[in-house]
């Protein structure tokens, strides 16, 4: 959440600026340079700095044969579409028979996993969801376990112990049972007030040349005057919207004084601010991956009738659930054995730093030993830019790719790449080189891995604190192993 008011307290001033600048400039022929070097978002769903793994869980060994896929067929245009169109396109052309293998991890799922009929999974959950570390209030019980179970229902997803277990610890650690989650963690010192005073120091301390000028001053003063108290008295992100949502609208309204050229430049940024808040609802989905998985569940909900429904038990707990599901299944196809559970540790922490990251962290230790580039392991096959852009130049695993299988051509290699967040990536032929390269040199090699990712600046959460990897395992690791999993 913290990363929340710093960027809102970053992008209103910065808007601010280049308002009450260009308000006061003659001519607009220098407005273009300085929009583009200024009024850049930094995203919070960027990695930070990047270090090796450390912690190795498992050498578990695959549970059927992978298929060769060739996806040679077409040309790709690299970085020049939108990725998501690319994604599109490259998914219809794979072939069947990745269908009929995204079904045998469906069928390998359900028989991995600990199915209960549904009055036994409701009084399974209730006998642990409201003890610690869960907490989930006794009052509002049945509400949060029938929202758990109908989520499970509504993903075509068995009620089973290890997906009840692993989503109410989710929804636990990540908004402590809040349909609409607190601004601020009541567990750590300060407030709103001090969050919002360390975002404007920071503030000052890039920019303070900026609001030293007259017309910055009194622009950002009128709207601090305005906003600055309803900010320190939000108790919850829904109450933050609002605000965010009544702001932009104050910002619009002024540029439309600006140039209709500049006014559009600006007009997209305030539109950012208007959905300042990424992470929504009970199980904290970024909204975008929300959109993404209700609409390829079949399910059309316009911007405001889903952010409705996030805010609600069922809804927050069903749209965290359908992300939830790819990665699910195929780690309990590919990694469950027999009891063993530490399969889930993947699950989970996929959700905090990226789905399929900790498969995707074993990828790139095969590319790197089989390339011997010194790469960072962070679970990214492809690198973006700040903005989300794809930036083929400085993919270090994508060029180390390129040198672990020198006779497959980069576009082939790319197509397989953009599949890195789905399940379908381990069909592609590409894996399955990098797989048997890896095997004939150094032996079997597990699925996956649960490695250390240092989130960055940008993925601050209340009063500043960083959320890393380490401190979410341990969060996770508490929940998971207080199941009572034999009860």
């Amino acid at each position: 959440m913290g990363g929340v008011i710093f960027y809102l307290c970053g992008i209103v001033p910065e808007i601010v600026i280049f308002m009450s600048c260009l308000f006061t400039i003659d001519c607009v022929l220098s407005v273009p340079r300085a929009l583009s070097g200024q009024l850049s978002i930094i995203s919070d769903e960027q990695p930070g700095d990047k270090t090796q793994p450390s912690v190795y869980t498992g050498d578990y060994e695959a549970p059927h044969a992978q298929p060769q896929i060739d996806l040679t067929d077409s040309v790709y245009n690299i970085g020049q579409n939108d990725k998501g169109d690319q994604i599109l396109q490259h998914k219809k052309e794979l072939p069947k028979l990745i269908g009929l293998s995204l079904e045998e991890e469906d069928r390998l799922m359900w028989q991995a996993v600990q199915v209960l009929d549904r009055d036994s999974a409701y009084r399974w959950l209730s006998k642990f969801i409201s003890t610690r570390p869960w907490n989930c209030p006794f009052n509002r019980q049945s509400e949060w376990i029938e929202a758990i179970l109908h989520a499970a229902e509504r993903n075509n997803l068995p009620l089973c112990k290890e997906l009840l277990g692993l989503v109410a610890s989710l929804i636990s650690i990540e908004s402590g049972f809040h349909a609409d989650p607190l601004a601020v963690d009541p567990s750590r010192n300060g407030g709103m007030e001090d969050m919002l005073q360390r975002a404007e120091n920071k503030f000052y301390q890039k920019y303070g040349t900026f609001m030293a000028l007259p017309p910055v001053a009194r622009m950002y003063g009128a709207y601090k005057e305005r906003y600055y108290p309803k900010l320190v008295a939000c108790q919850t992100e829904w109450e933050i919207e609002l605000i965010a949502r009544s702001l932009a609208k104050d910002l619009k309204k002024d540029a439309e004084k600006l140039p209709a050229v500049v006014r559009n430049v600006i007009n997209k940024k305030i539109d950012k601010l208007a959905n300042v808040i990424r992470s929504k609802g009970s199980m904290q989905l970024k909204f975008s991956k929300a959109r993404q998985v209700m609409k390829d569940r079949g399910d059309e909900y316009s911007d405001d009738e889903l952010l409705d429904y996030m805010y609600t038990i069922n809804g927050g707990v069903d749209a965290g659930v359908a992300a939830l599901k790819p990665a699910f299944i195929q780690y309990a196809a590919w990694c469950a054995q027999g009891s063993e559970l530490s399969w889930l540790f993947f699950v989970g922490m996929d959700y905090n730093y990226g789905f399929f990251s900790s498969r995707n962290m074993m990828e790139q230790i095969r590319i790197r030993d089989l390339s011997g580039r010194d790469l960072a392991v962070d679970g990214d096959l492809l690198h973006h830019d700040k903005k989300g852009k794809l930036k083929i130049e400085d993919s270090e695993t994508f060029l180390a790719a390129q040198e672990a299988l020198p006779m497959a051509p980069k576009d082939k290699i790319l197509k397989a790449f953009l599949l890195e967040k789905d399940q379908e990536y381990i069909y592609t032929d590409v894996h399955h080189l990098i797989l048997d390269a890896t095997r004939e040199r150094f032996g079997e090699t597990p699925f996956a891995i649960i490695g250390r990712r240092y989130m960055g600046e940008n993925a601050e959460i209340k009063y500043g604190t960083t959320w890393n990897t380490d401190a979410y395992f341990r969060k996770l690791d508490r929940h998971l192993n207080s199941i009572p999993w034999d009860n």
